[in-house]
């Protein structure tokens, strides 16, 4: 049909219009939607108070129960073994030690040699020459001590009257037996010449270090 008949026909019957598509405009619908939800932070990204409050608090719980366990740790650790009182009675060796004596004049004086202060004397029983006894000061390791002297084959030994223990080993020089003890902070070493055990040793050992203190 022509652009002339398409007019008449339109003039002729004005009811009958040509359908027009509706085209959306959705420039208001985006007005009102506002901004796109991809721009909005998604919920539970962000802790809450409560989330906060509940971690600061376990975090400060943590460091309490640490600090006591700490305490009590270390209260439960023995003191240091190499801290003693020092010595403040005189380093001499006394005459009479039980059964075992010795030369009241023949005692001898106290050497001084690398910091340490050394005395030293022999001691008999039944007539016979039978220990050879040591202090010196200061002292506070008795294995290091061992091991200076050239002591071989070092055992602990308790003393029999269950105050604390000695040690014992063999001397690499002659094969002797000797025993040591601390007593405050003096080393109280008996070499037996009689072939001692060194049960008898180390309490030989205690209770010349006990009597010297008495001075």
């Amino acid at each position: 049909m022509s652009r002339k008949d398409r007019g008449r026909r339109f003039a002729e019957d004005p009811d009958e219009t040509p359908e027009i598509q509706d085209i959306p405009d959705d420039s208001g619908d985006r007005r009102r939607r506002g901004p796109s939800r991809a721009a909005e932070p998604e919920a539970g990204t962000r802790p809450s108070r409560r989330a906060l409050l509940i971690g600061t608090i376990f975090v400060v719980l943590v460091v309490i129960v640490a600090g006591i366990a700490a305490y009590f740790i270390n209260a439960a650790q023995p003191a240091d073994p190499t801290a003693r009182p020092s010595s403040t009675w005189e380093l001499a060796l006394p005459v009479q030690v039980g059964d075992y004596s010795r030369d009241p004049n023949a005692g001898s004086s106290p050497s001084a040699d690398g910091g340490r202060t050394t005395v030293s004397a022999t001691y008999a029983k039944g007539g016979k020459d039978a220990v050879v006894v040591l202090m010196t000061r200061p002292e506070s390791d008795l294995k290091k001590f061992m091991k200076d002297a050239a002591m071989n084959a070092v055992t602990e030994q308790e003393l029999s009257n269950g105050k604390g223990t000695a040690q014992c080993g063999t001397s690499s020089d002659n094969n002797y037996t000797g025993c040591v003890v601390l007593q405050d902070d003096t080393a109280v070493l008996v070499m037996g010449l009689l072939d001692q055990s060194r049960q008898e040793l180390a309490d030989l050992a205690q209770t010349t270090g006990a009597e010297a203190a008495k001075s």
